[in-house]
């Protein structure tokens, strides 16, 4: 009987007086929350909320309305979690993402996004990156809306912002070794974003109070008149020589974060997941929960509404994975109990 109290103690008291203070915020300033994994928390959520008849309608959906990416993302999702697709999803799936159709999407993606800055799928993204990364993009909407800025017409000061936060950071790279690149990935994903649409207002408000905190725009105005904007050459040289006195330090913890969510997630959905960001403290947080669900983090942020791991680490995600783990160990056991017997009866069948 002490045996039995103790372990009812040890394996149920005390791990659900801990999840219920845990969940109430009473161990925040004792209990680091990263020590405690999301993941059994999480697969237990899906399991437990979210049907696979709503997977499957989720994957064919995408299917359907030639989102391949998606389709991908919510499969991840299933596979997470053990959840079974029917099986003419799966063969569907399979059949979307033939080589040739895979080609034949990602090329001219690509150089759609190299040319125009945006993108709608992964392989868009990377062009407009790519085009940002060689300055290209740049200086292209530093002439564009630059342009503008001098003839004092209506431009995107935050893409004006950014473009010449990249050329900055393009030549801190080059003088740190590359140390600088995260700096320079998350300013062409948030120039992405904001061409796209992906950035909410409320974020780009917040970036653009950055931004003016970094540059000093009646000054980039002063330097641009001077400059013949459809000469790529020159405005490079004059807005790399205007942006070495760039102050970076009000946007790289923004920034870093930004390049962290891609590298997470891919380019794509981490443009993709800028349209559930309405401040820096939410870009924090779901760059930390990418950093658990990788590409499948806006799927599961979709199904559960979820947009923290702190949101999962709750009581009745506990008791779902403790449920889990009891209802294995007593398989187990009748398993076990279940050999022995049989092994008596065979015995007692062979000496009979």
């Amino acid at each position: 009987m002490r045996l039995f109290n103790f372990l009812f103690v040890v394996l149920v008291a005390f791990p659900v007086a801990f999840a219920l203070a845990f969940e109430a915020g009473l161990l925040d300033d004792y209990v680091d929350e990263n020590l405690i994994p999301a993941e059994p928390f999480i697969r237990a959520e899906i399991k437990a909320t979210v049907p696979p008849e709503e997977l499957d309608l989720a994957v064919n959906d995408a299917l359907d309305t030639g989102e391949y990416e998606d389709a991908l993302m919510y499969a991840e999702i299933a596979d997470y979690a053990g959840i079974a697709l029917a099986p003419e999803t799966t063969q569907r799936l399979e059949d979307a993402g033939t080589l040739l159709l895979r080609v034949s999407r990602d090329t001219g993606s690509f150089f759609e996004g190299f040319l125009t800055g945006e993108g709608s799928d992964t392989a868009g993204f990377v062009g407009a990156i790519t085009s940002d990364l060689t300055v290209v993009g740049d200086v292209r909407d530093i002439g564009r809306e630059g342009s503008k800025l001098v003839a004092g017409e209506d431009y995107s000061q935050l893409i004006l912002g950014l473009s010449v936060v990249g050329v900055a950071a393009t030549g801190a790279t080059v003088a740190t070794g590359g140390g600088a690149l995260p700096v320079k990935v998350g300013v062409s994903l948030m120039k992405v974003a904001k061409k796209t649409g992906a950035l909410t207002a409320a974020f780009a408000r917040q970036l653009g109070d950055l931004m003016r905190k970094a540059i000093d725009f009646p000054g980039l105005r002063r330097t641009l008149t001077n400059v013949s904007l459809t000469d790529s050459t020159a405005t490079r040289r004059a807005v790399t020589n205007y942006a070495s006195g760039i102050n970076l330090k009000p946007l790289t913890p923004v920034l870093d974060d930004m390049a962290a969510l891609q590298r997470n997630t891919g380019p794509a959905e981490s443009v993709r997941l800028l349209s559930r960001v309405e401040d820096t403290n939410d870009l924090r947080r779901i760059t930390e929960m990418s950093g658990t669900l990788g590409v499948k983090t806006r799927g599961v942020m979709a199904l559960t509404g979820k947009t923290s791991l702190r949101a999962f680490k709750t009581f009745a995600n506990m008791m779902r994975w403790l449920l889990e783990w009891v209802w294995a160990i007593a398989a187990g056991i009748a398993t076990l109990l279940f050999g022995a017997g049989s092994r008596r009866v065979v015995r007692r069948v062979r000496r009979a």
